[in-house]
Formats: C-alpha cells, structure tokens, sequence
C-alpha cells in the first residue's frame, strides 16, 4: 500500500485500513480485523503505550462499540483457547454483573515458565481475596464503561446522558460521544456491522491533537503520568471502588516472550522501578486514594509494596557492602561463632531461604530456577531499581523528563541463564560490588598473622561469600571475551569505586 511506503516511525499521518471484515455480523465468521496507526509528530506528545491504548479504544468505540476490550501486547498470543469464554463468564457469571471492573490473566513466558511464576502463585491469587489483581498491561479483558471513567456507584444512576456534557470529557468528535453515552448508558447494539463506514471519524479521534482540551489519560481511557500506565490505570480503578478479576485457566491464558537476561532486562527493570516510584510521589498514590478514595486499607498494602520496589536498591546495596566493610576494617556486625546469639541471624537466614525454596518446589519449579531467579532478585535490585530510583528523584526535581524506553525481546532457548554484558552502567554496581568483595577477602588474608580478639569473624566472611555466589556472573565476566565478559571500559570506572570505598573504609576505621 502506497500509504505505507517512505513513512516515518515517528512522523506519519493517521494509518486505518480495514484488512477484513464481517459484513454480516454473523457469529461464526471471522471477527474485524483492522490496522491502526496513530498519527505521530514530532512536537506533539504521544504518551506511548498509554496514548496508544486510548486511540484504540476510541476509534473500536466507532466501528464495533463492543462493551468489552482485550488488551494483549504485540509479544504475546492466546494458548488457551477458551480463555474469552472463561473471562466473560467471571465478567457476566457472578452474582453480580457489574462486580469486576477488569478481568486479569497473568503473565507467562514460553521461553522462560519460571519468570514471574512465583509471584503469580502467590502475590498474584493472595490480593484476589482484597480487591483483586493489578492490571498489568496485557492479558486484560476491561468493561468499556469503566474505561470511559465510570465508577461503581454511578451504576445505579445510569440513564440518558446529555450528549453535550460529554464534549469537553471525550473530545470533540459527535460520533464518537454518541458511541460513549451509549456506553454509559448501560445500553448495548446500536451500531452498524459495516464498519468501513466510520473509517472518516476514526481518522480524526486518533489525530495527535485530538485529546487536546480533554480528559483523555487523566480521567478517561488508560491514565497518562507514569511509565507505569497499566499500574496507575488499576489503581486508579481501584480506588473508585471497583474489584478485579483473576482468570488462570489451565493451560495458561497467553504466553508471550521473557526479556533477556541483559541490557534489554536490565532497562525494562529500570523502567517499572522508575514508573512505580513516578505513582508513588504523586497525587494519585495508593495512600491518598485509601484516604481519599474507596481504596481497601490490604489492598493499599498490596499496592505499596510493589510500588516500593525501587526504594528496596539502598538497604540491599548497603547490607551487600556491610560484610566487605567489616572485613576491611577488621570489626564485625554479627556475633561470634562461639555466642548462643549467632543462632538467631543464622536461623532467620536459613528460615526464610527454605521457605522460597519450598514455594518454588510447590509451584513445580527446580532448585536451580530458585537459585537463578534468587541470584537476579539481588542483581536487579542493586543495579537497575538504583538506577530508576536515581533516574524518579531526578525527574522529581525537574532535572529529567520520563522517557518510555521499548523493550527488545529476542527469541532463546529457556535453558539459556547467561548474563552478556556490554558497556552499558547497569553491570557498574555489580562489577564494583565483586572487585570490593574481593579486595575485602585479600585484606583479610593479608592480616590471618595478626591476633586480633575483636576482628572479623566468620559470619562476616560467610555473608561476603554469599555475596559473591549471588553475583558470581559478574565473577566469571572479569576473565571472560566477547559477550560474556565484561568490558575494560566498565572494569576501569567499578575499579576506580572500588578503591574509593576501599579508601573509605580504612579512614573510618582511623577515626575509630
């Protein structure tokens, strides 16, 4: 198609084309397929994925108006054939009709089962009990209505809606507002089959400029504000009072394909970590709208714990480097081998490691998944969380403006658990972390003939060889070539942080 041809990634006009239709409207044909592409400008603001999700909604809101919508990204598909039938029967099946304002189905990856297993099993089904699951950005099927901003206890109110109070919510477009009081109006039908027909309107309502003067992503469609959109969308619903729905058929709903191991991992990392701090500095954090809104108190919990992420990268970062501290300056933060009281530190370490590894045994998975994902937890959190905590404060005082950074997802075998490494600054803290450790293991050989009473002991030692297990990667990436090491560029700058804390550590021991 000529519309196609010499067109720019992010300068072109709106793109709609109807590749097939049903012109019958028959149920047992195959459904409208369309293709559309927002129009993009260089000066105008497009809000990513949120914005994409709102042109989407407003122009199927013309050719169908179909009162519910599937929201799956572009990497995942559908292994269950029955999911729509098993959503729609959590939606229109329960005792009461208008209880779920979204069903979610979780994530699942067909190259790697293990990412996100554990946190479905038991995060994702323990807030089904509250107010239901997160929406997660993929996987959802939403009641239109909700989307188009409608809260709980407007429901029983639902009647004719005058049209022209609609125009300054949903943008200027009449054909589009009646398609949305239909909506609100509880009231289903109505709209033609022939959907070629509204190809005109549905150019104009994803125009770039068409949301301008309306309450498009901040109190309609998916909400703008956060590079965490599907996450600030369902708090936001939530807190409107309505309940989510939970939906894991056997086999899994969709599946779709695990970031790598690598840069590409380590930016989508940063960007949820960024994202989920961008929701909890603002006006529309879980606490205000328990305060404010219709938020359950457990579900706020729910909510402030993942959006806390980012703030976990300080107390791990410092309890990583506080076995290297003690060694290098010969003190200790845990009792001696020979006191009673070593056995609590002890038994709370072995306690809560048996217990992640039972939760991985139940849910089916191996002992080297819990490993893996165990060793990454404390990777990702002192690498890229620090960095989108770094990169939320900056953007809270003014000094960056968020920038949704689109994740790579490259097809490899799931027994694939090698990190590759390039010059990128995520692998600095990790690479700094090893080269400290290290340095604190040839000060402490250095000083087995002196006869200290109150030195490091060997508890001190136990935790920094933990540590050293856990970035073991980073270990074997010091000898490696190619991708799998780590290069000069990235050795020199940890080297150089290394020595300064190295440095630190033996002034603070002076001091003391």
């Amino acid at each position: 198609m000529t519309v196609f041809s010499n067109t720019e990634r992010m300068n072109h006009p709106t793109i709609v084309k109807v590749i097939s239709e049903n012109k019958g409207g028959l149920s047992d044909e195959i459904p409208h397929l369309v293709y559309i592409s927002r129009e993009k400008r260089p000066k105008h603001p497009h809000h990513y994925k949120a914005g994409a999700m709102n042109v989407l909604t407003r122009v199927s809101g013309l050719m169908t108006n179909a009162p519910f919508m599937l929201n799956v990204d572009c990497d995942m598909y559908a292994n269950n054939p029955e999911i729509v039938l098993q959503a729609m029967c959590l939606h229109l099946g329960s005792k009461n009709e208008n209880e779920f304002a979204f069903i979610q189905s979780p994530q699942y990856f067909y190259d790697r089962p293990e990412n996100l297993c554990i946190l479905n099993e038991y995060i994702g089904k323990g807030i089904v009990g509250i107010q239901g699951p997160f929406y997660q950005g993929t996987g959802t099927f939403h009641r239109r209505d909700v989307v188009y901003g409608l809260c709980l206890d407007q429901i029983e109110h639902q009647g004719n809606i005058v049209e022209d109070e609609l125009l300054k919510k949903f943008g200027n477009s009449k054909e589009f507002i009646k398609s949305a009081a239909q909506t609100l109006e509880g009231k289903t039908g109505g709209y033609s089959s022939n959907i070629s027909r509204s190809l005109d309107e549905a150019h104009r309502v994803a125009d770039c400029g068409y949301e301008y003067g309306s309450s498009w992503g901040d109190e309609v469609g998916c909400l703008y504000g956060a590079t965490a959109e599907d996450n600030l969308t369902g708090l936001v619903i939530h807190s409107k009072g309505w309940r989510s729905g939970y939906c894991l058929p056997i086999p899994h709903a969709f599946l779709g394909c695990a970031s790598p191991s690598g840069p590409a991992g380590m930016r989508q990392q940063k960007r949820w970590a960024t994202g989920l701090l961008e929701i909890l500095f603002s006006k529309r954090n879980p606490i205000l709208a328990t305060l404010i809104g219709k938020l359950q108190f457990r579900q706020c919990l729910a909510y402030l714990w993942i959006l806390t992420w980012g703030l976990r990268s300080i107390p791990e970062l410092c309890y990583i480097a506080l076995p290297a501290y003690c060694i290098i300056t010969n003190s200790t933060f845990l009792p001696k081998v020979q006191e009673p009281t070593v056995l609590i530190p002890l038994a709370l370490f072995l306690i809560y490691k048996l217990y992640t590894l039972l939760e991985y045994i139940q849910a089916g998975l191996s002992i080297r998944s819990w490993w893996v994902n165990n060793c990454m937890a404390r990777i990702v959190t002192t690498s890229a969380w620090l960095f989108g905590l770094v990169n939320a404060a900056l953007e809270q005082f003014g000094f960056s403006e968020a920038v949704f950074e689109i994740t790579q997802k490259i097809h490899r075998s799931s027994d694939v658990d090698e990190v590759m490494f390039d010059d990128s600054p995520f692998f600095v803290p990790g690479t700094t972390i090893i080269l400290v450790h290290l340095a604190a293991w040839a000060t402490g050989l250095l000083r087995l003939q002196s006869q200290c009473a109150h030195g490091s002991g060997l508890g001190d030692y136990f935790c920094s060889v933990y540590v050293v297990l856990c970035f073991f990667p980073f270990l074997r990436g010091l000898f490696m070539t190619g991708k799998k090491g780590i290069p000069w560029s990235t050795i020199g700058k940890s080297t150089a942080l290394a020595l300064l804390f190295v440095q630190w550590c033996k002034m603070m021991s002076s001091m003391n």
